[in-house]
């Protein structure tokens, strides 16, 4: 006998939890869904398809002092062109077309249905801009823990927070600052997309599917695609810059070391075009050591500001540029070292 897999399938069950008392739609408390704030982020439409591809200056010419008579040696610059593919990221609904029917509010299960569909798949998507990996997945994009530019003590864009002693337990997290904007950083998606919003949602009438326990039979349903077809683009590497090796546990000043500001002043010094258009990205441990900053007397690097923001919730600021919270399953409080 063919079980529903309740992942995949929308029960009766499932249903009735939804009912209140009086067979409404219960109001859901979200209790697992993550905090991402990526509200910053600036969009430009694929130039290649579903890939975005751009010049880069990678040699300038340079000049030679000479003296009256003597010649110099012709030189010439040199450019490279940088190519950027996008991922699909894609979730279906499928449900019982009689079961949702036989609701007292048929609309209403479908929509609230469709929106857990999509809380999860942008909480997945969040995350894969920093976790991707092609090496591990080819038709995937590098998300920013994955590029060399930002992986390595060797980059003059990464800032370790531990001065070369941090410890080899994976209880690492990182702190971003990357600037949103043209010909700096910007999230892509493909061309005649129709629409840069971040995920689609795309409902279909009541139709003869095949049982998803039983590919021979059928059964009425209602299905929703949801799909976030994007990328990130980094038209300047040094419009990012990452802090990397701040402990979040065994904190002992050794080779475990919590969030040092003087080494984010020192990634805020390398900023490029006057730090215009840059957020800083930090998971809630370190937002909550920043907020605790912001409110010593006398620190005059951190402010909090009540209200800001499209979404009216308070901002921590860093002399002057937002920092946003992001989920650990984007920004992992159990990171590797970087060394």
């Amino acid at each position: 006998m063919a079980t529903n897999n309740l992942t995949s399938s929308l029960t009766l069950a499932e249903l009735i939890r939804r009912e209140d008392p009086k067979g409404a739609m219960r109001e859901l408390v979200d209790v697992i869904s993550k905090t991402n704030q990526f509200e910053d982020a600036t969009w430009i439409e694929c130039n290649n398809g579903t890939y975005y591809e751009d010049g880069r200056v990678a040699v300038k010419p340079t000049g030679t002092v000479r003296m009256y008579g003597q010649g110099v040696a012709p030189t010439a610059g040199i450019t490279e062109v940088v190519t950027e593919p996008t991922e699909m990221l894609a979730d279906l609904s499928l449900v019982d077309a009689d079961l949702i029917l036989h609701q007292p509010n048929p609309a209403g299960a479908r929509a609230q249905e469709d929106g857990l569909h999509i809380s999860g798949v942008f909480d997945q998507w969040v995350g894969r801009i920093f976790s991707s990996s092609r090496a591990t997945n080819p038709i995937a994009i590098n998300g920013l823990n994955n590029r060399t530019d930002y992986n390595t003590l060797s980059s003059s864009y990464t800032f370790d927070n531990a001065g070369g002693n941090a410890s080899a337990t994976a209880n690492k997290t990182s702190i971003w600052i990357i600037q949103w904007g043209s010909k700096m950083v910007n999230l892509i998606y493909p061309r005649n997309d129709g629409s840069p919003l971040p995920i689609t949602a795309r409902p279909f009438p009541m139709d003869l599917v095949a049982d998803p326990n039983d590919s021979t039979k059928f059964l009425p349903a209602y299905r929703t695609w949801f799909k976030i077809h994007s990328g990130i683009f980094i038209h300047d590497p040094r419009m990012i810059k990452r802090v990397v090796n701040i402990s979040t546990t065994n904190i002992d000043g050794v080779d475990d070391f919590s969030f040092d500001e003087n080494v984010l002043i020192d990634a805020y010094n390398e900023l490029e075009a006057g730090g215009r258009n840059a957020v800083i990205y930090c998971n809630r441990t370190i937002k909550s050591q920043m907020m605790k900053r912001s409110n010593e007397k006398g620190n005059g690097f951190f402010t909090e500001n009540e209200g800001e923001g499209p979404f009216a919730h308070p901002v921590t600021r860093f002399w002057g540029i937002p920092v946003r919270e992001m989920h650990t399953d984007a920004i992992s409080n159990t990171g590797a070292k970087i060394s």
